[in-house]
């Protein structure tokens, strides 16, 4: 696609025919205008970590907590085996643990908070859809599909009865349902060491370090959701998830005009771009934030016309989007 003569208008989502648009991809633009603490960009850079706990991180060369959460959890498994007391790798993991959720407590929003107009609005966005896709990982859309079960038809493959993802079972059962995609995981999902994925469905009340006390050092489940800062560190943490593989494969492999709100599609999340130009030729409608500077608006729609110069592109004005409407800013 040409990126010649571009200029900075960007449309009003309400001039779009929402029934073109059949698949939806979420970025961290609606969690900020719900919430602004989730503006920080980092739960690592955030986090409180003891000095202990800083040099597992640097010696595995990761920003991710599940990475290290694995490490630790399998020293144990060596110490016992050789009959070694497990005190000080026991204590290192609580520490790892305890300071991922308590940057995750710190800067999300609480349930108590979260107004119930809200939660039918988000809702009833992501039931319009026919597949939806998502990189956040708080746990807004989540609580949302639970406080409007009743009136939407929202599945999460998470569908076995004891909640596990079954990377064989992943067939909608109605044409209706609208599927989410947690793509970098979420709070609320888990990983063990049999490589299998699962969801808690305790999340609710707000308390998210009720979460927390799912996990210890004997446990083999960790939280799953990706938080390193580049798209290839991302990459490998997705491919060692049977859950986050499907969810990527399935945007690569979704053909449908497509819907971005909120996603700054940077090279940290290459992956996501990739993904998305995997598909044929299509439509694909991008929200910008209107900055009321030209010359910037302008220079975002050169940078993504040349990441995703394969479809036809249109751009919108985010704050006309139901996802950017700023009465969904909670005070």
């Amino acid at each position: 696609m040409t990126t010649t003569a571009v200029d900075d208008d960007l449309q009003d989502w309400s001039t779009f025919d929402n029934g073109d648009w059949p698949t939806l991809v979420i970025g961290n633009g609606l969690s900020i205008n719900l919430w602004n603490d989730f503006r920080y960009d980092s739960l690592f850079n955030k986090a409180t970590l003891t000095p202990e706990a800083a040099d597992i991180f640097k010696e595995l060369d990761t920003t991710n907590f599940e990475n290290a959460l694995e490490c630790i959890h399998h020293a144990r498994l060596v110490l016992e085996a050789l009959g070694r007391r497990t005190h000080q790798v026991d204590t290192v993991y609580t520490d790892v643990r305890d300071a991922l959720f308590g940057a995750v407590t710190d800067a999300h929003v609480s349930w108590d908070q979260f107004p119930v107009a809200t939660h039918r609005q988000i809702a009833d966005t992501i039931n319009e859809h026919e597949s939806v896709y998502t990189t956040n990982y708080d746990l807004c859309l989540y609580w949302s599909h639970l406080e409007n079960r009743i009136h939407v038809d929202i599945v999460d493959y998470f569908w076995q009865p004891d909640h596990r993802f079954d990377p064989t079972d992943v067939s909608l059962r109605s044409t209706l349902s609208t599927p989410i995609h947690y793509l970098h995981g979420a709070v609320h999902l888990w990983q063990d060491d049999d490589n299998e994925n699962g969801k808690w469905v305790n999340a609710d009340g707000g308390n998210l370090l009720s979460i927390a006390t799912n996990y210890s050092a004997k446990s083999s489940r960790r939280p799953l959701f990706v938080s390193e800062g580049t798209s290839k560190a991302k990459v490998r943490t997705i491919q060692r998830s049977p859950y986050l593989s499907f969810c990527l494969d399935s945007l690569a492999h979704d053909d449908a005009n497509t819907v971005i709100f909120g996603h700054s599609l940077s090279t940290q999340d290459q992956h996501i771009i990739d993904a998305v130009n995997g598909g044929p030729k299509r439509k694909v409608a991008v929200s910008i934030h209107p900055s009321g500077n030209p010359e910037k608006v302008i220079a975002e729609k050169v940078r993504i016309q040349q990441s995703l110069d394969r479809h036809k592109l249109y751009f919108y004005d985010s704050t006309t989007h139901p996802f950017g409407d700023p009465a969904l800013h909670i005070p």
